[in-house]
């Protein structure tokens, strides 16, 4: 046996030693290659490190928001210590035989600054790879130097907040293989352009990927463009493209991905189709195409997804579409399809698409689609804007149970859930919309997985049950315009770890506001607004550092002023109108400097005494003109306010771009207007009406260069109109009735646009538009007494008029005795003496008017 075991192994050594002897002489290569990196040459690790230095590295979020992947790949470049060799930096590749670097790659790497013409980039000549996607090279233009490096096959400079025209030197890189500009911005705008998609991409032949999304190209889409028969992905999403779409693309040989969507003039309609077609991905969404699905449709055995959401396809949804065993991704909304048997016809037998996004919203659907039967992987789910009625049906608690994610079925004529659960039926749902439907009873319960839940505008009533308060982090709860009452649950106070925007406005909530709002809070949307809240205003509010919109208006709150709330440093909205706040405005603190408010509204309350002008100077908000990308907007949910104008309420459900707002009327302010409000150059609505100031109209208003709508009307304001006032060119509201004014009216720009109610009961004005002439004649109506007994009004009157009237019924008397004992004892002289020279000069002063 033992000699049988030798023979054996002796054999076995004969066999292994080959190979051993070819892995020898092998490794040494596979060494080098895994640990001896290619040195990296001298002119070229220059080149990187004068790149690296001409920028500044900055922790930001682009437009994608790279949070947790924003790496500076830079960061490791360095040409002293052990990582002198540019061929290991991170993002760096060289060539393993030449050591010439060969690719760059800079994604996301906190760049910040300008590539400019002379940039030590551009003496990488031997560059095949640059990508520097998600950087932000600060409104600057792509050199034209781009086009010298002519070995790239890979540019991707998307994202990066680029300006200008896209240099036409990129037609001289003929070996690109990927070219990627694709540049969207958080305003929609289009920062980058061309004047000619032809002239630009027409000579790079090689092209497989073309990504042009959000350039400005304005143009019909070239047919020429249909020649890159290398094409396998093409994006030109939102490029301002018109006219007819060429059918040609759809046949290209090896078009796999196709996109064209948010082009609302691009006109065009689907070809038919052959079972040889590569399509896998299809996006012709806001556009305008039209016509009918093609039966043939059912051939692209490899389309995946689907997306025709706002055009103008008519005509049949193809039964064809139960052949794409692929699609998973199908969105049909807003068309015009006049029938949908294929949706609402199925049957379990059937074999269909399991889809992951489904959406058929504003299809006209009138129940629920009998292709959800079949569904269990859905993720997405969106029927929104359709006719269904009643509840939702039983055997939808099974389509997608366990995957079902997100469910849109707002805008319908739901009026619940049949049978009622206790807990809404899909364990794993982040998003639900029952929003603008007619759900009436209790507030059905979100699971615990719930992360946004909209339910307003519906026919809800009845307390809120504790148990919503099991949800482990929600970030949007929107319960409003509805009858739900009670008081709110303190335990909403502890959900704000994690909630981000709360509104229980137009309910019937009574009781206080929960005091339990903690350290730590993330709360940046609170609104409470038109409920019956009384009590007062929570001060662990303050806890709520993010908070950038407080809305308690229209509720019976019974507070002194809360400008505590100043503490909060993000606040922009603060509307407490309607409610009892009382007291004055305490002096002013260093840490209440509310220096992002934009919207303040206080009125209809009873605030008293003086504006404090301390409070004023930290307003920096307020001060800036022309502020762009603010936006007022919390996870979905835009910030809305109403606003009164000249007596005139105006929503603005969405409130526009850098709106600034200053609403104090119809309180019991007294004293001088502050100057320093003609500070706050960025204010578009300033409204002190309804109190008690006085003293004269601040000439500091003529810096408000952008306010649309002044109202100082019903106070006791004295002195003349300041002439600077013409100088507001957008000024379309102005109201300054009621009032002591005295003095010409201004003329020139918008005064002249002003109607006599914005004047009338100042007994001293005089011009246009108001009947009464200025002249010599006119009696300068004195300032008003401001002593706390007149600002009682009518009270003071009967209380102390009457005393008045009585002294001065006594002085005629005595003064008609006076005279008469003068005139009876026969001394005229004295008396014409007295009132004849008065007469005369009366006479003439009338006569000169004349």
């Amino acid at each position: 046996m033992d000699i049988y075991l030798y023979r054996e192994s002796i054999i076995f050594m004969r066999l292994l030693f080959p190979l051993i002897a070819c892995l020898l002489l092998l490794l040494p290569r596979s060494l080098s290659y895994s640990y001896l990196p290619p040195l990296c040459h001298q002119e070229e690790k220059i080149a990187l490190m004068q790149f690296k230095d001409s920028f500044i590295i900055k922790n930001m979020n682009s437009f994608w928001e790279y949070t947790e992947e924003n790496h500076p790949e830079v960061a490791s470049w360095r040409i002293d210590g052990n990582n002198t060799n540019c061929c290991v930096w991170d993002g760096v590749e060289c060539n393993q035989d030449t050591g010439h670097v060969i690719a760059l790659n800079l994604q996301s790497s906190c760049l910040y600054g300008s590539i400019t013409s002379n940039s030590s980039l551009f003496r990488l000549h031997h560059l095949q790879n640059l990508t520097l996607v998600g950087n932000d090279f600060n409104h600057s233009q792509i050199p034209s130097e781009i086009g010298n490096l002519s070995s790239l096959i890979h540019l991707h400079l998307s994202n990066s907040n680029f300006l200008g025209q896209i240099p036409f030197e990129i037609q001289y890189l003929s070996k690109l293989s990927f070219l990627s500009v694709t540049q969207f911005s958080s305003d929609g705008y289009n920062y980058l352009y061309t004047t000619s998609l032809t002239s630009l991409v027409q000579n790079l032949t090689n092209l497989e990927t073309l990504e042009f999304s959000g350039i400005n190209i304005s143009s019909i889409v070239p047919e020429s463009l249909a020649n890159l028969s290398s094409l396998k992905f093409l994006t030109l999403d939102g490029c301002g493209l018109y006219g007819r779409f060429p059918t040609r693309f759809f046949q290209l040989p090896h078009l796999q991905f196709l996109s064209v969507s948010y082009n609302k003039d691009l006109t065009g309609h689907l070809p038919e189709f052959d079972t040889n077609s590569p399509l896998e991905k299809l996006f012709l969404g806001s556009t305008n195409f039209s016509g009918n699905l093609p039966a043939s449709i059912g051939n692209l055995n490899s389309l995946s997804f689907f997306t025709i959401d706002h055009c103008n396809f008519s005509g049949a949804i193809p039964n064809s579409f139960s052949n794409l065993t692929q699609l998973t991704w199908l969105d049909l909304s807003q068309n015009s399809f006049n029938d949908l048997s294929w949706l609402t016809r199925a049957s379990s037998n059937d074999i269909l698409p399991q889809f992951q996004i489904l959406r058929l919203a504003n299809l006209n659907l009138t129940k629920f689609p009998d292709i959800l039967r079949n569904q269990s992987k859905l993720l997405t789910l969106n029927l929104e804007g359709n006719n269904l009625h009643g509840l939702i049906p039983k055997w939808m608690y099974n389509v997608s149970k366990e995957s079902l994610q997100w469910l849109y079925l707002s805008n319908n004529f739901l009026t619940g859930i049949e049978n009622f659960p206790a807990i809404i039926p899909w364990p794993n749902l982040l998003y639900i919309d029952f929003k603008n439907n007619m759900m009436h009873g209790s507030l059905p319960i979100p699971p615990p997985s719930l992360v946004y839940y909209f339910v307003s505008s519906n026919s809800l009533t009845g307390r809120i049950s504790p148990f919503i308060c099991n949800m482990s982090s929600p970030i949007v709860l929107d319960l409003s315009y509805n009858s739900l009452s009670g008081m709110i649950h303190p335990c909403f106070g502890n959900l704000s770890q994690s909630l981000l925007t709360l509104i229980l406005r137009s309910n019937n909530f009574d009781g206080t506001i929960p005091k339990t709002w903690a350290k730590g809070c993330l709360l940046r949307m609170l609104d409470l607004r038109q409920n019956q809240l009384q009590g007062h205003l929570p001060r662990s509010l303050a806890n709520c550092t993010e908070l950038e919109y407080l809305h308690v208006g229209r509720n019976q709150i019974n507070d002194t002023s809360p400008f505590w709330l100043g503490t909060l440093q993000q606040l922009k909205i603060l509307v407490l109108h309607s409610n009892s706040f009382h007291g004055a405005i305490k002096s002013y603190e260093t840490n209440c400097t509310f220096p992002n408010l934009r919207i303040i509204d206080l009125s209809h309350n009873h605030f008293s005494g003086n504006l404090p002008t301390g409070y004023f100077t930290q307003w920096d908000a307020m001060k800036s003109i022309g502020v762009k990308n603010l936006y007022y907007l919390s996870y979905s949910v835009y910030y809305s306010i109403t606003i009164v104008i000249k007596g005139v309420e105006l929503e603005y459900k969405k409130i526009q771009d850098g709106l600034t707002v200053i609403d104090f009327s119809c309180n019991r302010f007294k004293g001088d207007i502050p100057e320093i409000l003609g500070n706050l150059k960025g204010l578009h609505v300033l409204n002190l009406s309804n109190n008690a100031f006085t003293g004269h109209i601040p000439s500091s208003f003529g810096n408000l260069t952008q306010l649309e709508s002044l109202d100082l009307s019903q106070n006791k304001l004295f002195g003349e109109i300041p002439p600077k006032l013409t100088q507001l060119n957008f000024l379309s509201k102005f109201n300054v009735s009621h009032n002591c004014l005295t003095g010409p009216i201004p003329h020139g720009q918008q005064f002249g646009t002003f109607e006599n109610t914005s004047f009338e009961d100042n007994r001293g004005l005089c011009g246009r538009p108001l009947s009464k002439i200025c002249g010599d004649s006119d009696i300068s109506t004195p300032p008003p007494s401001t002593s706390f007994e007149e600002n009682q009004g009518p009270k003071f009157f009967f209380e102390f008029g009457w005393k008045v009237i009585v002294m001065g019924y006594g002085c005629g008397f005595v003064f008609g005795v006076v005279i008469g004992h003068i005139v009876t004892t026969r001394k005229q002289d004295w008396v014409i003496k007295i009132f004849g020279k008065k007469q005369r000069q009366t006479r003439i002063k009338v006569n000169g008017r004349k």
